[in-house]
C-alpha cells in the first residue's frame, strides 16, 4: 500500500535510507525491526550486505509472507516479537533498520531505548516512516491525499474503506520526526540526521550509538 500511495517512490526511499550505512566490512549483524513482508532485507542483499539478517515483527501473517519472498537467499530470518520488548541480547547487532514502525508503538522512547540496547558501540539506527509537514496547508493535503486514496483502495482490495484509516490516524497521534530526533538525543544516540523526502511527509532518522 505504502508503495501505490507513494506513487512508486518508496522503494527509492527504502535504498536510500540502506545507502547510509556504511560498506567498510564492519557490518556483521543486521536487525531489521517491525519487518513486515521483509522489504529492506531484500533492500540489503540488493546493496550488498552478506552479513546474516534477523527480521522481527508482530504479526505472524506478515513474517509468513517475509519468509517466501526471502526463500532461497542465505543467512535472513524471521522472528515473532514486540518492538518495546525485544527478546534479543544487549549489544547484538551492528545495524539496526526499521520502516514505517516506530510511530505506532505505545511507547516510542521505550522502542528506542531498545534499539539503543540492542546496537554494539558504532552501531547505526535507521528508520525510515511516515513524517508530519511543518507547513500547515501542505500538511492537510497529505493526510487529506492518504486519507481519499487509501480508502479507494480500502474498497476496491478488502470491501472496506476504513482499511487503511490507521495511516492517518497514527500521524496523526505521532509527534513528528523533529521530535524522534530530540528523542534519539536524550537515549544516547550521537551523529543525529534527518532526511526529509517530499516536504516532510517521509523522513529518514539515524543515529549512532557511541
Amino acid at each position: 500500500m505504502t508503495r501505490v500511495l507513494s506513487l512508486g517512490h518508496e522503494q527509492h526511499w527504502k535504498a536510500k535510507a540502506v545507502s547510509l550505512i556504511p560498506k567498510d566490512g564492519r557490518v556483521t549483524w543486521i536487525l531489521d525491526l517491525a519487518s513486515g513482508t521483509g522489504d529492506f532485507p531484500l533492500h540489503l542483499r540488493n546493496a550488498g550486505f552478506k552479513a546474516p539478517i534477523l527480521g522481527l515483527d508482530r504479526s505472524p501473517r506478515m513474517l509468513g509472507t517475509a519468509r517466501q519472498k526471502c526463500t532461497g537467499l542465505p543467512k535472513i530470518n524471521f522472528v515473532l516479537g514486540d518492538l518495546m520488548q525485544v527478546p534479543l541480547k544487549d549489544h547484538s547487532f551492528d545495524v539496526i533498520t526499521m520502516g514505517y514502525g516506530l510511530r505506532y508503538v505505545a511507547d516510542i522512547p521505550q522502542t528506542l531505548k531498545e534499539v539503543f540496547r540492542l546496537l554494539r558501540r558504532g552501531g547505526l539506527f535507521v528508520c525510515l516512516d511516515f513524517g508530519v509537514p511543518k507547513n500547515d496547508l501542505y500538511r492537510r493535503f497529505c493526510f487529506g491525499y492518504l486519507l481519499l486514496f487509501g480508502t479507494l483502495w480500502g474498497l476496491a482490495l478488502h470491501g472496506k474503506g476504513d482499511t487503511y484509516w490507521h495511516i492517518v490516524e497514527s500521524l496523526k497521534a505521532y509527534p513528528g520526526q523533529e521530535t524522534g530526533k530530540k528523542w534519539l538525543k536524550e537515549v544516547g544516540f550521537d551523529k543525529i540526521e534527518l532526511r526529509e523526502q517530499l516536504g516532510g511527509i517521509i523522513a529518514i532518522l539515524s543515529g549512532i550509538r557511541p
